[in-house]
C-alpha cells in the first residue's frame, strides 16, 4: 500500500515526478518492535511495582502514537517528546533486580521506519529488520497535471477506507489493523499464564526452597556488613534514617551507602543540611511529600549534591502544600485531601504544581456551572487523591477517588457523581479487610516461622486475606515455608538475596 506525498525533498527530483511513500503495515510494526516489546513488557516487572507501572504507563502512550501514525497518518498533539521506560541491566542472575531508565524519543515526523529505528536504537537493540524495510520510491509521469490528480483520488482512496473502518462496513479490513500492537503482549501473557495454570505452590516449593535458604544464609554476611555501613553513614551526616526503597539488589544498597559516605568525604560540611532528616535512596532525586531526602541511585553524586545544597527551595514547597491542600478541600465541599496508599513516591514541588492545577480547573468550572443538586452538602467522608497528568481517573481498591492534575472542571464534577457511592462501598469494605489481613498475617509469621511476610503494592488487602486463608488451611499439608521471607505478589520467583516470591492466587 502506498501514499502520494504532495512535495518531493530530494534534490534529484525532476518537476512532474510522483514520490511514492510505502506505508509500513501493523504486523511490520509488531516485527520490529517484538525484542522491544520483550525487554520492556510489564510483566516481567512483577516484583517491583514501580518500574512495572511506569512501563505500561509509556506502552500505552507508545501505542497510541503508533497507531496514529499508521491509522490516520498524523502525529497526536499529546505525543511527548520522549517516553521513560526500565530494562534490566544484563540477564545476569545476580543483576536480575537492576535496571537502567532509558528515555526513549518519540520523532516528530510521520516517518514510521525512522519512529521504528530511533526506538530500538534507544535500547541498543537490532535494528536490522526495518532497515531491510523497502524503501520509498519514484515513479514519472510527463503530465503536469498528473500529481494533484493522483493525490486527490489518494485522498479520496484513505477517505473511504477511513470511513468504513469506522462503520465496520464490510470485512476487507485484515484483522492484523484491529489491534495492531497488543498481538505480542497477549502471546507473552499466554505463555506465563499456561506455565502458571500448571504449577502448584507445593510443587514449587518443593524444586526451590533449598536454593533460597542456600541463597538467604549466603547473604548474611553481606547484610550484616551493609547494617555496619547505614548505621556508620547515619551516625556520621546525623541522619534520623536511611531507606532502601528501589528494589533493587542488597550490593547496590551497598554501593549506594558508599557512594554517600564519599560525597561527605569530598565535601565536608556540605551534607550538613541532611543532619535530622531521613535520606531515601529511590527512583528520583527530590524531596518526598513526607520531607525525606530522595537520591535517585542512577544518579551521579554532582546532582546529589546539588539537591542537598538547595534543599531549603524544596522545603519551602513542602511547607506550602497544606494550604494547597486545605484550598482544594474548600472547594470541593471540605473532600479529605489523601495520599494514594499504593503509589509510588512524589517530588513536593510538582505536587504542588498539580494541586495548583486541579484547583484552578475547579474554580473555572464553578464560575460558569454548579455543584450537582445530588451531591451531599458536606464531602468529609471521601477521599480526593491528586496525582501527575498522566494519572488514572479511577475509584481505587481502598475507595479513594484517583483524579490526574489535568482533568478537566467539568469530567471531574461528573466523575464524582458517578462514583461516590462507590468509592464509599469500597472504603468501609477495605477499613473491614485491613483489620483483617494484619491477624492473618500474624498467625502466618508465627505458624510458618517466617522471617518476614510482605507484599508487593499490587495485591490489595482482599486478595492478601484470600492468600493467607489458603496459607492458614494448608499449614499441615507439608507447606515448607521455615526461616523463609516471603512475598506475595503475582508470580513464583526466588531472587538473587533468597526471597521466595509467589502469586496471591496460587494453586493448591
Amino acid at each position: 500500500m502506498y501514499i502520494l506525498s504532495k512535495k518531493c525533498t530530494s534534490r534529484h527530483t525532476v518537476p512532474g515526478t510522483l514520490l511514492l511513500l510505502r506505508m509500513v503495515s501493523s504486523s511490520e510494526v509488531a516485527t520490529a518492535l517484538r525484542p522491544f516489546y520483550f525487554a520492556v513488557h510489564p510483566d516481567l516487572f512483577g516484583r517491583y511495582p514501580q518500574q512495572r507501572q511506569v512501563n505500561e504507563d509509556s506502552l500505552k502512550l507508545l501505542s497510541a502514537h503508533l497507531e496514529s501514525l499508521l491509522k490516520q497518518k498524523r502525529m497526536l498533539p499529546s505525543s511527548p517528546h520522549s517516553l521513560p521506560f526500565y530494562i534490566r541491566a544484563s540477564n545476569a542472575p545476580q543483576d536480575r533486580g537492576t535496571f537502567n531508565l532509558i528515555k526513549v524519543p518519540l520523532e516528530r515526523t510521520v516517518d514510521t521506519r525512522l519512529v521504528l529505528r530511533r526506538i530500538l536504537e534507544s535500547c541498543n537493540l537490532s535494528t536490522e529488520y526495518v532497515d531491510k524495510m523497502p524503501a520509498a520510491k519514484n515513479s514519472s509521469t510527463s503530465k503536469p497535471g498528473s500529481l494533484n490528480e493522483a493525490f486527490q483520488q489518494q485522498q479520496h482512496h484513505s477517505f473511504y477506507y477511513r470511513k468504513r473502518s469506522e462503520y465496520n462496513f464490510g470485512k476487507e479490513q485484515e484483522d492484523e489493523d484491529d489491534s495492531p500492537f497488543e498481538k505480542e503482549f497477549d502471546l507473552f501473557q499466554f505463555r506465563i499464564k499456561k506455565v502458571r495454570e500448571n504449577e502448584t505452590l507445593i510443587k514449587w516449593l518443593r524444586k526451590n526452597v533449598v536454593t533460597a535458604t542456600v541463597r538467604t544464609k549466603a547473604l548474611q554476611e553481606l547484610q550484616e556488613e551493609v547494617e555496619k555501613l547505614r548505621d556508620d553513614v547515619r551516625k556520621r551526616l546525623g541522619l534520623r534514617e536511611i531507606i532502601y526503597d528501589c528494589g533493587w539488589n542488597l550490593e547496590h544498597f551497598r554501593g549506594c551507602l558508599k557512594s554517600l559516605e564519599k560525597l561527605a568525604e569530598l565535601h565536608p560540611g556540605a551534607l550538613d543540611g541532611l543532619s535530622d532528616r531521613t535520606v531515601v535512596f529511590a527512583a528520583f532525586t527530590g524531596v518526598s511529600l513526607e520531607g525525606h531526602v530522595m537520591l535517585f541511585t542512577g544518579d551521579v553524586q554532582r546532582n546529589w549534591l546539588e539537591l542537598i545544597k538547595t534543599i531549603d527551595k524544596h522545603d519551602s514547597y513542602l511547607s506550602k502544600l497544606p494550604a494547597y491542600e486545605f484550598a482544594l478541600s474548600q472547594v470541593l465541599r471540605n473532600i479529605r485531601i489523601g495520599r494514594r496508599k499504593f503509589m509510588p513516591k512524589a517530588q513536593a514541588m510538582a505536587y504542588a504544581s498539580h494541586l495548583r492545577k486541579i484547583t484552578t480547573a475547579l474554580l473555572d468550572y464553578l464560575g460558569k456551572s454548579k455543584f450537582p443538586k445530588s451531591w451531599p452538602p458536606d464531602l468529609t467522608k471521601f477521599e480526593l487523591v491528586v496525582e501527575s497528568e498522566a494519572g488514572p481517573l479511577m475509584v481505587s481498591p481502598t475507595g479513594q477517588l484517583i483524579v490526574p492534575a489535568t482533568c478537566p472542571g467539568s469530567l471531574l464534577v461528573d466523575f464524582l457523581t458517578n462514583h461516590l457511592a462507590e468509592a464509599l462501598e469500597k472504603q468501609n469494605s477495605y477499613d473491614r479487610q485491613k483489620h483483617i489481613e494484619r491477624d492473618l498475617h500474624a498467625r502466618c509469621v508465627a505458624q510458618f516461622r517466617l522471617l518476614s511476610l510482605t507484599k508487593d503494592d499490587s495485591v490489595t488487602p482482599d486478595r492478601m486475606i484470600e492468600c493467607l486463608e489458603k496459607l492458614l488451611a494448608e499449614g499441615g499439608t507439608g507447606l515448607e515455608l521455615a526461616d523463609l521471607n516471603l512475598t506475595i505478589t503475582t508470580y513464583y520467583s526466588v531472587l538473587a538475596d533468597g526471597m521466595v516470591c509467589i502469586p496471591w492466587d496460587w494453586k493448591r
